[in-house]
């Protein structure tokens, strides 16, 4: 009898335990989420940038050697992004005219909540180009230095910036190395708009 009274204790000093425990869990919680709640906030107040700004700072930064001369279309943002128009309130889209170019500028106005969508998207599409896409040499190694950029609901594709004869020479590593001092120009210029 005595050893049922201690289990019958044992068990109800075990449940009060775990009750405590997982009360204290869902207060950081709690917590956790009011700061990604703060954040997702703070950035949300840019909700007034427009894109034709930022892409035309892009512009300016990058001069002459702003390379993608001609907009993507529906179906391009469609069939190769993956985005439909109930994703987007607004985007810009330039790309390459010749297919030995790889110079990109995707920017994004995702509608209210979708966000994330955008940012997954431009993230496959980035990748579908760094495993799968056939490129020359040198665009192969350049590709791995762009970036897909988010602030709030804006979402960025950046691969932008031309790598030197010299440095091709040089090899990968230095291609590698012009290709990210390149891409991050674009990537300052966006970061700026948000701060």
């Amino acid at each position: 009898m005595k050893l049922k009274k201690i289990l019958a204790a044992g068990l109800a000093a075990i449940m009060v335990f775990s009750m405590a425990a997982c009360s204290s869990d869902d207060k950081n919680n709690d917590k956790d989420s009011s700061k990604k709640t703060e954040k997702t906030t703070e950035k949300n107040t840019q909700s007034n940038v427009k894109l034709s700004d930022i892409c035309g700072e892009i512009k300016k930064a990058y001069g002459e050697d702003y390379i993608p001369d001609m907009e993507y279309d529906d179906i391009f943002i469609t069939d190769t992004l993956g985005l439909s128009k109930d994703d987007y309130e607004e985007i810009v889209a330039e790309g390459p005219l010749v297919s030995f170019n790889i110079d990109t500028l995707i920017a994004v106005k995702a509608k209210s909540g979708k966000g994330d969508v955008v940012f997954e998207r431009l993230n496959a599409y980035r990748d579908y180009l760094i495993n799968d896409a056939m490129m020359y040499p040198t665009n192969a190694v350049k590709i791995q230095a762009s970036q897909v950029v988010r602030h709030g609901d804006y979402v960025f594709f950046v691969c932008l910036g031309v790598v030197d004869m010299a440095t091709e020479e040089q090899g990968d590593e230095a291609i590698l190395e012009e290709a990210k001092a390149n891409t991050k120009i674009a990537v300052d210029v966006i970061d700026g708009f948000f701060k």
